[in-house]
């Protein structure tokens, strides 16, 4: 007689070992992946974090360096002012723009720190030199090889450097800084020269609703004039040889 197999055996021990695998529950992938989802958020919060403070950092050496650049161009030009009394043309004039605002100053002045543009072309080393701030933030330089009676007009302007907010010039006279000068008055020129550029950054999600907001930084220097003094009105006097065959050359003005 044939006998059936204990299939009802077989079907328990089958219970048995579905029982006791161990396998995750819905509940528990719901938690690992809340875990994951918070790590990553964590570990992407904290990249880019380091990537503005890198923008930034950038944006700082860049803004530092341009300024740099520019007070550079601009003192050596002032650190060469020449004036001779008499001499209509030779100018010393800086205008102050500064009643609002960061300032937007100008200043018009003859400079011996011209480059000729070839050796065999028959230049002069001074030149006209006007510098002026642009409406959209650039430090304009004028220069005019050519010595005219109108000081503040003609030649070449060109922008040498960007993201200006306010452009201040001071000058040093017997009285003090200053904010304007006008050589026209009394022929003289300062004796040095204060410098202040501020440069504008915008940065994101400090202004209202979410707009950038503009972060300011000012950049000075100072710069002595050589020639800085009052120039008298008179004839200059002439060299006195001496024992070497040498001769003294022309006292300049203190």
């Amino acid at each position: 007689m044939n006998e059936k197999p204990e299939t009802g055996v077989t079907a328990v021990s089958l219970c048995a070992l579905c029982g006791n695998s161990k396998a995750f529950t819905m509940v528990e992938v719901l938690v690992a992946i809340l875990i994951t989802s918070i790590v990553a958020g964590v570990i992407y919060g904290s990249y880019m974090g380091a990537l503005k403070i890198i923008y930034a950092s950038q944006k700082d050496m860049e803004r530092t360096t341009m300024a740099r650049l520019m007070l550079d161009r601009v003192t050596g030009d002032l650190a060469c002012a020449f004036l001779r009394a008499g001499k209509e043309y030779l100018v010393f004039v800086g205008a102050d723009g500064g009643e609002e605002g960061l300032g937007a100053d100008t200043v018009t002045f003859i400079t011996a720190s011209h480059e000729r543009s070839g050796r065999d072309i028959p230049e002069s080393a001074l030149s006209e030199v006007t510098y002026s701030l642009d409406p959209e933030g650039y430090l304009m330089r004028r220069e005019d090889p050519t010595l005219d009676e109108d000081a503040f007009s003609g030649g070449e302007t060109r922008a040498i450097g960007e993201g200006l907010a306010g452009l201040d010039f001071e000058y040093l006279g017997d009285d003090g800084w200053v904010p304007s000068w006008d050589s026209r008055e009394d022929d003289s020129l300062p004796r040095a020269a204060r410098v202040t550029l501020t440069m504008a950054t915008e940065e994101e999600g400090g202004g209202e609703e979410g707009e950038e907001a503009v972060r300011h930084t000012a950049f000075r220097t100072e710069v002595a004039m050589p020639l800085g003094g009052s120039w008298e009105e008179k004839e200059e006097p002439t060299p006195t040889p001496l024992a070497g065959g040498r001769a003294t050359p022309t006292p300049r003005p203190q």
